[in-house]
């Protein structure tokens, strides 16, 4: 059994906050149906590398769903989107505020054929207020959270992570609980809901405990002012061959096994909050190389870790032990993803098939609608699958 087995979704989205979060509801046995143009470039889906002429990233991010290649500017594609409503639970969209009605497949729209829908839309900053229609990528939404504020060094300002938070520690997670939610409220009383996700929104909160300390009367975050964002020991240190580990050795007892563990066991009565020994702390890490360091932190307890790289992390043994690489067959070759991260002991995550190129299931999907062979020819020379 699945956990989502009886779960129908129809996903409109582009990109990578909707395709993760539909990705992720498939993984767990929804039927996802990606609706999409083969006309429309995707910045992500088609992005390189690609495995046997397909995109790595459609391979991942379309892992488990059926696709569908729909010109939505034509009637009879809405047409079929509605037929494809009528049994579906969930509709995913990414949408600027306004495109799906414009189509003719807004809420309300798909509310008429179903009246239980459960409809979630992905902006960047929500379907109201003054920036609701506002072009954004991540740096953007980043950028007006304040989370960039008060990160990075005071003299170099914010810096850039190697991912994408907006898109999925917000958009992405909050569009999978939101509709999670919604399908509960479905269960107890048969009714579907809105949900309005907004990236923008989803990163306030992320400002957390400095955040939160502001809103109750404390003083605003800014670069290396707090313990946890450069203004103690908490930080990173280069070693010797230019290398860095990750020192988080706050408690009391963490901050002992460090100081004895680096041989400077004078600071031992000082602490870790105390960023007045911290040149002290880089000139003894730099000492060693990062092996070194790591010979000798790996048999200990001190919340002291490696920066790795990503093969490093891949081939690490707690990874493997943790089963987050999985592997398809595509064609000839051997394709590797990122597994699912959420672990159900019940009911775990099925990996079926890899992610399809658009419209490889358009012809089945649209015969499982009753649709003749004569009509989707016709159809097809009047570019409604464009």
């Amino acid at each position: 059994m699945k956990a989502l087995e009886n779960v129908k979704i129809l996903d409109f989205t582009t990109l990578l906050p909707g395709p993760y979060a539909t990705m992720v509801l498939a993984d767990f046995g929804a039927e996802v149906i990606k609706i999409s143009s083969k006309s429309k470039h995707d910045l992500v889906l088609e992005a390189e590398p690609k495995v046997e002429g397909i995109s790595q990233n459609q391979l991942w991010l379309n892992r488990n769903k059926s696709t569908i290649s729909l010109n939505l500017k034509s009637k009879e594609a809405v047409e079929i989107v509605k037929e494809l409503a009528k049994d579906a639970d969930v509709v995913v969209e990414q949408f600027r505020p306004g495109v799906m009605k414009s189509l003719g497949l807004s809420y309300e729209d798909i509310k008429k054929v179903n009246p239980e829908i459960i409809y979630c839309s992905i902006t960047g900053y929500g379907q109201d207020g003054p920036m609701a229609n506002r072009a954004g990528h991540d740096i953007n939404f980043l950028a007006k959270s304040g989370i960039l504020a008060s990160s990075g060094r005071k003299e170099e300002g914010p810096v850039l992570y190697s991912t994408q938070l907006g898109d999925l520690a917000s958009g992405a997670s909050n569009a999978i609980i939101g509709i999670l939610l919604a399908l509960n409220y479905k269960t107890k009383t048969g009714k579907g809901q809105y949900i309005d996700i907004s990236m923008m929104d989803g990163l306030i909160p992320l400002n957390s405990l400095y955040g939160n300390g502001y809103l109750g009367g404390g003083a605003l975050p800014t670069p290396e002012g707090d313990f946890l964002n450069g203004g103690s020991c908490y930080d990173f240190y280069r070693t010797k061959d230019d290398r860095f580990i990750s020192v988080g050795s706050l408690e009391p007892k963490f901050w002992q096994i460090f100081t004895k563990a680096i041989d400077r066991e004078d600071l031992k009565d000082k602490s870790a909050y105390d960023a007045s020994i911290k040149e002290e702390i880089k000139s003894r890490i730099k000492e060693k190389t990062f092996k070194e360091w790591m010979d000798i932190f790996n048999g200990l307890d001190a919340c002291v870790e490696g920066v790795l790289n990503l093969k490093e992390v891949l081939e690490d043994p707690h990874t493997k032990g943790r089963g987050m690489v999985i592997e398809f067959k595509v064609k000839n070759t051997t394709n590797k993803q990122f597994a699912n991260p959420i672990k159900l002991y019940k009911t775990p995550a099925i990996y079926d098939h890899p992610g399809k190129e658009i419209g490889i299931d358009t012809e089945k999907i649209l015969k499982s609608l009753n649709y003749t062979d004569e009509e989707i020819k016709e159809m097809e020379e009047r570019d409604v699958f464009k």
